[in-house]
């Protein structure tokens, strides 16, 4: 997947690191619960019925996006309490990411 490894290639200040994979574990989660959820689309459109079991694992995946969120939002808070020019470019490396991740998805 393209975004397993997302953070390379993108220097963040030594303080920003852990917001830094925090974020990129939130961008890995949401995926992975969209990827679970596309192909449970897709086999229901195929005419077959979603088990109990996963049905619990899109939930799981949901659950654990969730948290990834949570933790994000905590540390980022942390961050621009502590250390706002970390902060600055920890969003500038954020902004970054997504530009090359949009850029990426046009190739395909």
């Amino acid at each position: 997947s393209m975004l397993s490894r997302p953070e390379a290639g993108i220097a963040v200040p030594p303080a920003a690191e852990p917001t830094w994979r925090s974020y990129c574990a939130m961008l890995a989660s949401k995926e992975a619960h969209f990827s679970a959820l596309q192909a449970l689309d897709e086999k229901r459109s195929d005419g077959h019925q979603r088990t109990l079991a996963e049905i619990a694992y899109i939930d799981q995946l949901l659950a654990a996006h969730s948290a990834c969120v949570a933790d994000f939002s905590r540390l980022m808070r942390e961050l621009g309490a502590s250390d706002k020019t970390a902060q600055g470019a920890l969003l500038s490396a954020i902004t970054q990411l997504n530009k090359d991740l949009g850029d990426g998805g046009s190739d395909n």
